[in-house]
């Protein structure tokens, strides 16, 4: 009972990037003084770190970009192809990182006259191979989970190199709370494609709407295209949409 517990624990880390002994105790059905034990045993297991209060999943527990590839790789593909029809041919677009923007990327080697600019390593190798395609890589440090780069050179790269859109994800999309993600220099560049983008398309699977991670990157109102697996009456696709944000929710349900 203990160890599912315990795994419970570490995935709903994983999904909020941090929560409090509080929060923990009540997702959990349990007291705040198991919490802190468990707490205590998982310090330092698989990038779980303690704080005041609490606990978050560093960078380096992080599932690599390239394993979550695999979890939901029906969706992931089926959002991918639907984000093309937003590619015209000789454009010039954003990738940011993360495995639905990859899906993407194998979705464009066949393109023609399309540059692409990311902030993603592996994205970058993706699209090595395409002839059609010139590839700019931002610069930036590096985070290894993501194989994004990010901070102060990623982010003036990005300022002085115009794009048409942006295709984007995040690790929560809420319509009060916003894009959000759990880790700063990742939100911190987000923020500058956010700023700088003259279209914004987020790719999100449906588990991602409503969650709210610990950092915020921007407003809902501030993407142009939401495009969900979520059903399209979900109440909150409705209530995104309710911002002017056009939402497209992939129907017939993708098999998975």
């Amino acid at each position: 009972m203990k160890g599912a517990r315990q795994r419970a624990m570490r995935e709903l880390l994983r999904q909020h990037g941090q929560m409090t002994v509080k929060q923990l105790s009540a997702r959990l059905e349990v007291s705040e003084a198991t919490i802190r034990r468990d707490l205590q045993e998982l310090s330092g297991i698989a990038g779980l770190e303690r704080m005041h209060g609490g606990a978050t999943i560093s960078d380096h527990g992080e599932p690599l970009v390239n394993v979550r590839r695999r979890d939901n790789a029906a969706v992931k593909m089926a959002l991918a192809r639907r984000a093309m029809d937003e590619v015209r041919p000789g454009a010039t677009i954003f990738l940011g990182s993360g495995s639905t923007t990859a899906c993407l990327a194998q979705c464009l080697l066949h393109s023609r006259e399309l540059t692409v600019i990311t902030n993603a390593l592996n994205i970058a190798l993706e699209l090595a191979p395409a002839p059609g395609v010139s590839v700019i890589v931002t610069g930036g440090s590096f985070r290894r989970g993501e194989m994004s780069l990010t901070g102060p050179i990623a982010q003036s790269t990005l300022k002085q190199t115009p794009f048409e859109v942006a295709f984007i994800s995040a690790q929560g999309i809420s319509a009060d709370a916003g894009l959000s993600t759990a880790f700063t220099p990742e939100a911190a560049t987000d923020r500058v494609v956010l700023e700088v983008a003259p279209r914004l398309v987020v790719l999100a699977e449906a588990q991602k709407l409503g969650r709210t991670a610990p950092i915020c990157v921007g407003p809902t109102a501030a993407i142009d295209l939401l495009v969900t697996d979520a059903e399209p009456d979900d109440d909150e696709c409705l209530r995104v949409a309710a911002q002017g944000v056009a939402v497209v929710a992939l129907r017939p349900p993708i098999a998975v």
